[in-house]
């Protein structure tokens, strides 16, 4: 027996290359990535001090993929074949073995040639002694560049059972380095020093936003002023967010990782977290292990900040990254943290009144069928409506009728148990995820810590998740009620400001329509205006169903809604729709030529632009489908508007924010939604605190036509909205 012996579980070689390379078929379509990937990890090792070799394969194999098995036995005969490396028999290292791998890397391989894989090269330094750490620091300070990042077990998902595990940073193309947390080097140690490298040194890392919770950057806790359109980012340091800028390079892809970032920026293969350590905490995985993981992520945003970088300047989107996205983040960060309070006893009232109308709606329900039966399954309700009693159904598909809510909205009016199936179904969504859903989400503070999303819409709006607070329903009294759950610490109040029609206002702006203009200066009601010119009646003499058609047609043309889709909202003929269209467009002729004018440049760019330069690429334009051309255009249509209002929005959050900060305030930016925003305010700075808001909302950007802000004050949202 050699002492330089070789032992190789084949099973394991060939999924763990399948999951760490890019996945490849050979010219039968059979997935060879894990074996292509397997044997050439074989040809690397035999390459070393190896004398003997043994690979052996497991016959267990039901938790692997069809494609890995399918791998597994190909090994199987390729290696029996050979007749070389027979499996479970120890052969010896000779140049005839090393012959046979190469030769079944070429024939594996797509080209006929061998090539090195793309792989990491850096060396990994594990420490935790407290003067190598000080000095690990010392000499990134004399880099331009410092990745990091910290690896944190987040326990119940709550902001207080959050726990650092330890700190990956690299500063060079060779080394990385990783300092658990224990001893001396502690969270707020290691948040300290890198608040220290902020203000001498580039920081990078991957969701920035997530080691907020460890330090202020400097660029942040120096910072008082708002929103500034310059280029000092190119002679300070500053903060880079490889997931934001990866995000804005292509924000058609909303959920990168960093496994993303490795493969599409160095091409460097990286294996998913999960994939490493499966299900388990990461503060009970193998420390090693942890370490080379978070040492490769360190080494990927080193590698790709610049490359990312280069790309934004490239676009143009250089100064909408650093003037905008990076600054947000913090605020984002800060508004999750602060959180919302809401009132848990109040909650179960509110579901406790639901439940109340929802049994009176089922009730109604199944008395005006004749019979009971599960409201909520679209088969049996199908039956129910359209062959027991009766009413007028669109065709019949084998799963059944169609029960979706726009085919019950046209029957809602002239049948009254499809009117109560649409409130059933509406308070029972309540019910479910508000009133029992948001009772989860309240934490021991009392209160709901929302996650802000920045790079999830292609449009560059700002979301909500776990739980989502800008679903909060507003179109009927009973879900606007939801709102009272919510409510300000003692001695606040919460103060409310939303834009007014800003959609609308920008295309105004954008589409220089000289009467659309116009009308937004005289200040009167713009829907009542346009309905005026659209229906050709005086002003005062305008209807409230013209009023609401008009209304419809002009957000509908800011969505680039067709005269189908118009008539379907306004539950009128596709002939009146296109003839309300005709008439708009005939009122405010600059709107079309804006939308045709939209629609060809992103045609021959491939992308639509804010204007603040945030592109949103439209691949649907090249489509060969008429469907998803028709979606394109619409999408051309209105991203330049909605990606302008995410802008104006995101400036109008920096403005506050660092206002509040500069006049020294106790009160708090806790959240936004869609146009709005809500402050958790302290009664003494009442005054001020909405100036503010009207104030600096309004000044976010320089229009044609002015931007409007409605602001109150409640004890409650409810109160305040």
């Amino acid at each position: 027996m050699s002492d330089n012996k070789l032992l190789l579980d084949g099973n394991k070689l060939i999924r763990d290359a399948f999951y760490a390379i890019p996945d490849f078929t050979d010219s039968e379509g059979n997935h060879i990535s894990g074996l292509y990937g397997a044997f050439f990890k074989l040809k690397d090792l035999l390459s070393g001090s190896v004398d003997t070799v043994e690979i052996s394969f497991d016959s267990e194999t039901d938790s692997f993929s069809r494609d890995i098995i399918w791998q597994i036995e190909k090994a199987k005969e390729i290696l029996t074949t050979g007749g070389v490396l027979v499996p479970s028999k120890e052969t010896p290292v000779t140049d005839e073995l090393k012959s046979f791998v190469d030769n079944t890397l070429a024939g594996l391989s797509p080209s006929g040639e061998v090539k090195e894989m793309p792989k990491f090269k850096h060396a990994l330094v594990v420490t935790s002694d407290l003067n190598e750490v000080e000095d690990i620091f010392k000499k990134a300070g004399e880099s331009e560049l410092v990745s990091y990042f910290f690896e944190v077990d987040k326990g119940d998902g709550t902001v207080s059972g959050r726990k650092a595990l330890g700190l990956s940073l690299c500063f060079d193309d060779e080394t990385a380095y990783y300092i658990p947390v224990v001893n001396f080097i502690t969270e707020d140690y290691l948040g300290r020093k890198l608040q220290e490298l902020s203000s001498r040194t580039a920081l990078t890392t991957f969701d920035i936003k997530e080691s907020f919770y460890y330090y202020t950057p400097a660029e942040i806790s120096e910072r008082v002023d708002g929103y500034k359109d310059d280029d000092s980012y190119l002679s300070s340091p500053r903060c880079f967010d490889v997931l934001i800028g990866a995000y804005l390079n292509n924000p058609l892809k909303n959920d990168y990782e960093i496994w993303d970032i490795s493969s599409e920026y160095l091409g460097i293969p990286l294996p998913k977290k999960s994939e490493v350590f499966g299900k388990s905490s990461l503060s009970e995985a193998d420390e090693s292990a942890v370490a080379d993981y978070m040492g490769k992520t360190a080494f990927v945003c080193f590698k790709a900040a610049p490359l990312i970088r280069k790309k934004l300047s490239k676009t143009s989107m250089e100064k909408l990254f650093y003037n905008i996205e990076m600054p947000l983040s913090y605020i984002l960060f800060a508004m999750e943290k602060e959180g919302i309070i809401a009132k848990k006893d109040a909650l179960k009232e509110y579901g406790d009144k639901l439940s109340v109308r929802i049994a009176e709606l089922e009730k109604m329900i199944y008395e005006a069928a004749g019979c009971e039966f599960n409201i909520n399954s679209p088969k049996q309700l199908g039956e129910i409506l359209f062959e027991k009693l009766g009413l007028p159904a669109e065709k019949k598909t084998k799963s059944g009728y169609s029960t979706a809510a726009d085919v019950l909205e046209k029957l809602a009016p002239d049948h009254k148990i499809v009117a109560d199936v649409l409130e059933y179904r509406g308070l029972a969504k309540l019910k479910s995820t508000y009133a029992d859903g948001l009772a989860a989400f309240i934490e021991s503070d009392g209160r709901i810590h929302t996650s802000f999303n920045q790079t999830i819409t292609a449009t560059g709006r700002i979301s909500s998740t776990e739980p989502n607070l800008q679903n909060i329903p507003m179109r009927t009294e009973l879900g606007r009620l939801i709102r009272k759950v919510f409510v300000p610490k003692d001695g606040c109040v919460f103060t409310d400001a939303d834009y007014s029609q800003i959609e609308l206002r920008i295309l105004a702006h954008m589409s220089e329509d000289q009467g659309l203009i116009s009308a937004y200066h005289e200040g009167d009601d713009i829907h009542r205006i346009t309905a005026s010119k659209v229906f050709h009646v005086p002003f005062e003499e305008v209807t409230p169903l013209q009023r609401r058609n008009a209304k419809a047609v002009n957000f509908g043309i800011v969505y680039g809604m067709s005269n189908y889709g118009l008539s379907q909202d306004l539950s009128i003929s596709v002939s009146e729709a296109k003839e309300y269209m005709s008439k708009y467009f005939e009122t405010y002729p600059g709107v079309r030529t804006y939308q045709d004018s939209v629609i060809q440049e992103a045609k021959n760019k491939g992308y639509s632009e804010t204007l603040f330069g945030r592109r949103r690429p439209i691949p649907e334009l090249k489509a060969g489908n008429f469907m998803m051309r028709q979606f394109g255009e619409r999408v051309a249509m209105n991203a330049p508007i909605q990606g302008t209002a995410a802008d104006i929005m995101k400036i109008a959050m920096i403005n506050v924010y660092f206002r509040i900060k500069r006049e020294n305030l106790s009160s708090r930016l806790i959240l936004q939604i869609h146009d709005e925003l809500v402050i958790e305010t302290y009664a003494s700075e009442q005054d001020i605190v909405s100036g503010i808001l009207v104030k600096e909302m309004e000044a976010a950007a320089s229009l044609s036509v002015p931007l409007e802000v409605d602001c109150h004050t409640g004890s409650d949202w409810y109160e305040a909205k």
